[in-house]
């Protein structure tokens, strides 16, 4: 099982990552910024998600 706070970094980092493709999605995929916001994102939500589920 997974401790509080490793867990608690995952909710974090998902909450941070849908944040991040809303951010780029709002801005769209029209400049460098709003594609890195969009893929750092979605990365942040599957690692987010990977740590919850350790």
């Amino acid at each position: 099982m997974a401790s509080p706070k490793v867990v608690f970094a995952g909710e974090v980092a998902q909450i941070a990552g849908v944040g991040a493709v809303v951010a780029g999605i709002v801005l769209s995929l029209h400049h460098w910024g709003a594609a890195a916001a969009l893929i750092g994102g979605i990365a942040a939500f599957f690692v987010g998600k990977k740590l919850r589920a350790s």
